[in-house]
C-alpha cells in the first residue's frame, strides 16, 4: 500500500473539476437563454450569428425608414388634398363668372376670391414640410442660360458646370453671387478661357449652356460660362509672360543672345540688353496712352540699351465703348500674368482695366530692319493676349489697343427654357447598400400648375386649346406675406372665365396625377414594410436556432452535471479516507 500518491482521489478530483465546468456552462446558458455566450462556445456559430444580427438590425431600421417615408408621402398627399379642394372652388367660381347673370361687381368679388385661393395654393406649396424639408416646391434649383454678352476681338470660351435641374424661371445673379472677383482668365494663343465661380448659390447643373449677345460694331464673342457653387478661386494666367517674351527673343536671330526678358514682383516684364546699340523709335499710342519713344544713346552692356523719353509700358488692359444691348461683368481681383486686372464702370459707360504691363523700356533693335512696331507686335503675339491689335497711324504713331466693347454691368440675368425638376427623396429600404427607392414630388405651386404667371395680361393655353388670360396687375402672393408677386387667372369677363375653366381642369388633373403617384408610392412602401418584416422574422428565427439554447435539453444536462458534481464530492471524501487503513498496521 502507498500513501504518497492517492490515485483514486486524483481521478475523483479531475472528474469533480469537469463536472463543475459543465455545471457552470449550464448555469450560464440557462441564465442567458443563449447557447453561445462567447466565441469559445461555438466560434463558427458566433461569426454566422453576428452577421445575421447585422442583417436583422438593418432590416428593422429599414422598416422604420419605410414608415418614415410613408409619413413624408402622406404629408405631401394630405396637402395636395387641400390643393384639390381649392382648385374645385376656383373652377366653381370660373363657372359662375362665365354666366352673364353676374354683374361687373359680382365678377370683381369672384376675382378677389380667385386671387386669394391662388395665394393659398402658393402657401401650401411653399410651407408643406417634413422634417424641415420642403415637399411641394420642386428642388428650387435652375439650369441657367446666360443672356449677358461680352463683345471682343478674340475668342472667349469655356464650359458651364451647374448641378442638377431643369427649370423655367428667370434668376438674377448679382455681383455677390456670380462675381468677376472670383473669375479666372487663362490666356493661350488667341483663345481666352473664362471660368466663373458662383459663391453661395445652389444653381448647379450638369448641362452646358452658351452665353451669346447682340451684335455690336465689332465682333460678338460666344461665351460659355463654367459656374461651380460654393468656392472661390483666384485665377492666374496659365502663360508665363516673361517666358513667352524670352521665347520670342530666342527665336529671332537678331535678338537672340542680345536681350533677356525678366519679370519683377509687380508682374511687369523688362527686356534688358546684353549688348550695346541704338534704336530709332516712333511716337505711339499704347493701350490708349500716348508714349514718345525717341532715339536714345546706348548704355553699357548688361543694362538698358533703348531708353524712352516717356512711359512706354504696353497696356494690355481692356478699354471699352458702350454698345447698346451688350453686357459685361464688372469686378476686380482678376490676375493675368501676375498683374491684377480691375474692371470698373467709368463715367462714359465704358469699362476698362488697369495695366497688365510689359515694359519695353529696353526693347530693341540691333538693326534698322527691326523697328519698334515689329518688336511690339511680336511681343503682343508671344504674350498670348487676345483682343489686342496693332496698327500704324499717320505721323509715325503706333496704336496698340485691346478692343472689347460692351456696356458695363454688375449683374447677369439668366433665363432657362426647361422644366422645373422634381423634389426627390431617397429612402433606404433595405439592410444593405443600394437597397433604396426614390420618390419624386413635382412643384405644386400656382405657376407650376399654370394657374398664374409673371406677365401682366399674359395668356395660358389649356390642353384643349382654350386660352386663358391673366390679370393686368399682380394679385397673388407666395402665401407667406401680403406682397403680390404673380398675376392670376382673369375671370372679369365671361369669355375669360370660360377659358379659365379648362386651365383649372388641367391643374386639377396635374394635382390628381401627383396624388395618385404618391398614393402608389405609399402602397408600395406598405408592401415593402411587410416584406421587410417577413425577412426579419425568418432571419431572426435562423439566428435563434444558432445562438439560442434548448432550455429543456440544457436543464437536463444541468441536473445531470449537478448530481455528478455532488457524487464526485462524496467520492473524493471517500478516496481521501482510503489511506486511513495503513494506520491499522501500527496497532
Amino acid at each position: 500500500m502507498i500513501i504518497n500518491t492517492n490515485f483514486a482521489a486524483l481521478n475523483t478530483l479531475r472528474q469533480l473539476g469537469n463536472n463543475e465546468k459543465a455545471t457552470q456552462s449550464s448555469l450560464a446558458k440557462l441564465s442567458s437563454g443563449l447557447r453561445i455566450n462567447g466565441a469559445a462556445d461555438d466560434a463558427a456559430g458566433l461569426a454566422i450569428s453576428e452577421k445575421m444580427r447585422g442583417q436583422i438590425s438593418g432590416l428593422n431600421k429599414a422598416t422604420s425608414n419605410a414608415q418614415d417615408g410613408i409619413s413624408m408621402v402622406a404629408t405631401a398627399e394630405g396637402s395636395l388634398n387641400e390643393t384639390t379642394s381649392i382648385l374645385q372652388r376656383m373652377r366653381e367660381l370660373a363657372v359662375q363668372a362665365s354666366s352673364d347673370t353676374n354683374t361687373t361687381s359680382d365678377r370683381t368679388a369672384m376675382q378677389t376670391e380667385m386671387n386669394q385661393l391662388t395665394s393659398e395654393v402658393n402657401r401650401i406649396g411653399n410651407t408643406t414640410e417634413f422634417n424641415t424639408q420642403k415637399l411641394l416646391q420642386g428642388d428650387g434649383r435652375t439650369n441657367l442660360t446666360a443672356t449677358g454678352v461680352i463683345s471682343a476681338t478674340g475668342t472667349l470660351s469655356g464650359a458651364v458646370d451647374q448641378s442638377t435641374t431643369e427649370a423655367t424661371q428667370t434668376t438674377t445673379m448679382t455681383a455677390g453671387a456670380v462675381d468677376a472677383d472670383t473669375a479666372t482668365f487663362t490666356m493661350a494663343g488667341q483663345t481666352l478661357t473664362l471660368t466663373f465661380t458662383a459663391n453661395n448659390t445652389n444653381y448647379d447643373d450638369d448641362e452646358v449652356y452658351g452665353m451669346t449677345g447682340a451684335n455690336t460694331s465689332t465682333a460678338t464673342a460666344k461665351v460659355n460660362i463654367s459656374a461651380t457653387a460654393g468656392s472661390n478661386t483666384d485665377i492666374t494666367a496659365a502663360t508665363d509672360a516673361a517666358k513667352a517674351v524670352q521665347s520670342f527673343i530666342d527665336s529671332n536671330d537678331v535678338l537672340k543672345g542680345n536681350y533677356v526678358a525678366t519679370t519683377d514682383s509687380a508682374g511687369a516684364i523688362t527686356i534688358s540688353a546684353l549688348k550695346t546699340g541704338t534704336d530709332a523709335g516712333a511716337d505711339g499710342t499704347i493701350g490708349g496712352s500716348t508714349a514718345d519713344m525717341g532715339t536714345a544713346a546706348a548704355a553699357n552692356t548688361g543694362s538698358t540699351t533703348y531708353a524712352t523719353q516717356s512711359t512706354s509700358t504696353i497696356d494690355f488692359s481692356t478699354t471699352a465703348n458702350t454698345v447698346a444691348g451688350a453686357t459685361a461683368l464688372v469686378g476686380k481681383g482678376i490676375t493675368i500674368n501676375g498683374t491684377e486686372l480691375e474692371f470698373y464702370d467709368s463715367s462714359n459707360g465704358a469699362y476698362s482695366g488697369s495695366q497688365q504691363g510689359i515694359d519695353i523700356s529696353s526693347a530693341i533693335t540691333a538693326t534698322a530692319g527691326n523697328n519698334a512696331a515689329a518688336v511690339v507686335a511680336a511681343i503682343v503675339k508671344q504674350a498670348n493676349v487676345s483682343g489686342v491689335t496693332l496698327s500704324d497711324a499717320t505721323g509715325g504713331v503706333m496704336n496698340v489697343t485691346s478692343v472689347q466693347t460692351g456696356t458695363a454691368a454688375n449683374s447677369m440675368t439668366t433665363q432657362d427654357g426647361g422644366v422645373q425638376k422634381d423634389f426627390q427623396a431617397t429612402f433606404q429600404i433595405g439592410a444593405n447598400t443600394g437597397q433604396t427607392m426614390t420618390v419624386a414630388i413635382k412643384d405644386m405651386r400656382s405657376q407650376a400648375l399654370n394657374i398664374s404667371g409673371t406677365t401682366a395680361g399674359g395668356t395660358i393655353t389649356a390642353s384643349n386649346g382654350s386660352v386663358a388670360t391673366l390679370t393686368a396687375v399682380k394679385s397673388a402672393s407666395n402665401g407667406s406675406d401680403n406682397k403680390n408677386v404673380e398675376y392670376t387667372l382673369d375671370v372679369s369677363t365671361a369669355a375669360n372665365a370660360t377659358a379659365a375653366i379648362s386651365v383649372i381642369d388641367d391643374a386639377t388633373a396635374a394635382v390628381s396625377a401627383e396624388r395618385s403617384n404618391l398614393g402608389a408610392v405609399q402602397n408600395r412602401l406598405e408592401h415593402t414594410i411587410n416584406n421587410l418584416g417577413t425577412s426579419s422574422q425568418n432571419i431572426t428565427t435562423a439566428e435563434g436556432n444558432i445562438r439560442d439554447v434548448d432550455m429543456a435539453k440544457e436543464m437536463t444536462a444541468f441536473q445531470k452535471n449537478n448530481i455528478l458534481q455532488q457524487a464526485a464530492q462524496s467520492m473524493l471524501a471517500q478516496a481521501n479516507q482510503q489511506g486511513q487503513g495503513v494506520l491499522k498496521l501500527l496497532q
